[in-house]
């Protein structure tokens, strides 16, 4: 494996074993990334974002159960790359521990459900801190200190020893990223950070974001459903699809030359200043279908304007690999289905 990779995730799949059956929340997932690299994954809800998230953590919370794959990630230590198998790690063994907060952090939706109504900002900072770094006390304080002015929230001292509810949402955010980063991580994932925040604030959050990664050159996977977010801060992004990645491209080759018929409609959702004024928003027809009944054949075929008939409906499709590191799921790029690809519209 090259230095220049910090974490590989094969063929991932992750099920809930509820009353009413079997949920397939992810079926195959693949994904590679780079260090230094910003990884968008995009998606409706209910495509598996925020469950591989989790399975990159190690806490994917009962009734579910990876069932099969692999999550390597590759620590350096000492001038040597050590290679972690995550899966085969026990959620609550050393390894993990030593690694969730010190070399993968993670930044979660809804800050009033991350931090503990009953704690200051500093004590739940400080405990990230002092479970990871030799320090004292007074030297953790310190630290947690500069974590705060490092995203640029006014009066640190005095937000230190405030509590949760004393602060707006956008502050609470910004110290839900003052610890995700108070360790230095190598790798950061960010879970929808600014989905509950107004659009002033939104912009504010993913600059800093922007500019603590420039600074430390962490790589970040970047979960979100806002497409201009993606454009944003993104490298490169995987599409997920009903707990598969349908697409993997860079980001410029995502907006000007998407592939998958399913990125195609999800930037035709994404309203445009050029579009006249009367017109109305293009949506993807029907819903995501419900893990637990997964259609035949390609999984987004009931919804799909390019639907072949006799093909789509009966052939899963696997991962094509494309020119220029890029992949797609979709037959009407496998040239042992179709000769010469004629969509027909549904």
């Amino acid at each position: 494996m090259s230095d220049d990779v910090i974490l590989k995730v094969n063929d991932l799949h992750t099920y809930f074993f509820t009353e009413s059956g079997q949920i397939r929340a992810l079926s195959g997932v693949d994904f590679t990334l780079q260090r230094g690299e910003v990884l968008g994954i995009v998606g409706e809800s209910g495509c598996g974002k925020s469950v591989t998230a989790q399975c990159i953590m190690n806490m994917v919370p009962n009734p579910g159960r990876i069932m099969g794959g692999s999550i390597n990630y590759y620590r350096r230590a000492n001038g040597q790359v050590e290679e972690i198998d995550i899966i085969n790690q026990h959620p609550r063994g050393r390894v993990m521990r030593s690694l969730r907060g010190n070399d993968i952090a993670m930044i979660f939706q809804e800050p009033m459900t991350s931090l503990d109504p009953v704690y200051t900002v500093g004590s739940q900072l400080l405990e990230a801190i002092t479970l990871h770094q030799d320090v004292t006390k007074v030297e953790a304080r310190e630290v947690a200190i500069d974590a705060l002015a490092k995203v640029h929230l006014p009066e640190p001292h005095r937000i230190i020893d405030s509590y949760p509810h004393q602060l707006s949402g956008g502050q609470r955010q910004r110290v839900m990223i003052a610890i995700a980063l108070s360790c230095n991580p190598s790798l950061l994932i960010a879970d929808e950070p600014t989905t509950a925040l107004d659009v002033t604030t939104q912009a504010q959050i993913l600059d800093l974001m922007q500019e603590l990664q420039e600074a430390t050159g962490m790589s970040i996977i970047f979960i979100t459903h806002d497409l201009g977010v993606v454009a944003e801060m993104c490298d490169s992004v995987a599409v997920m699809y009903l707990g598969k990645v349908v697409e993997k491209t860079d980001v410029d080759s995502a907006f000007y030359d998407p592939k998958h018929p399913y990125t195609r409609a999800l930037l035709r959702s994404i309203p445009r200043m050029d579009e006249q004024k009367n017109s109305r928003l293009a949506v993807i027809k029907g819903n995501v279908p419900d893990p637990s009944v997964v259609p035949l054949g390609c999984p987004f075929h009931p919804r799909c304007p390019e639907y072949m008939p006799g093909i789509c409906n009966q052939v899963v499709p696997s991962m094509i690999e494309l020119e220029n590191d890029r992949a797609v799921r979709c037959l009407l790029y496998d040239k042992n289905q179709v000769q010469t690809p004629q969509p027909v519209a549904a």
